[in-house]
């Protein structure tokens, strides 16, 4: 069984082509897909909406940086990894998150979420 099953996976990625096959990957994992949200203000409300145990965060949404979802999430202690084409930034240090490289094959995506859900929980027993 994968690490994913029965997790709420939140999807934010501005290209819809990779959206859909981001969101098959998950849903073959057997997580529940939150979303996918296109753009900032859309992640937002989703994340105020539902229950969320995990997020992937496109860095970059047609040019305007991730950084209020992974900071509302980070303050509600819910794990995310970033997806970029551009390599890990400044953005990934500052949160503290993974980072996945764009393309991205299911196992990676499936092993890096499922160690920040992990590393999540662990650090809430702490």
């Amino acid at each position: 069984m994968s690490a994913l099953a029965n997790r709420r996976v939140l999807v934010v990625e501005d290209e819809f082509l990779i959206s859909a096959m981001l969101c098959d990957m998950l849903i073959a994992a057997s997580a529940e897909v939150v979303g996918p949200a296109a753009n900032v203000s859309a992640a937002l409300k989703l994340i105020e909406e539902n229950k969320v145990d995990g997020a992937i965060l496109d860095m970059n949404l047609n040019g305007q940086w991730i950084d209020p979802v992974a900071e509302a999430l980070t303050q509600l202690a819910i794990p995310f990894v970033f997806t970029t084409g551009y390599g890990a930034n400044v953005r990934s240090q500052k949160f503290g998150a993974r980072t996945i490289e764009k393309p991205y094959a299911l196992e990676s995506v499936e092993a890096e979420l499922a160690l920040a859900i992990e590393d999540g929980a662990r650090s809430q027993c702490d």
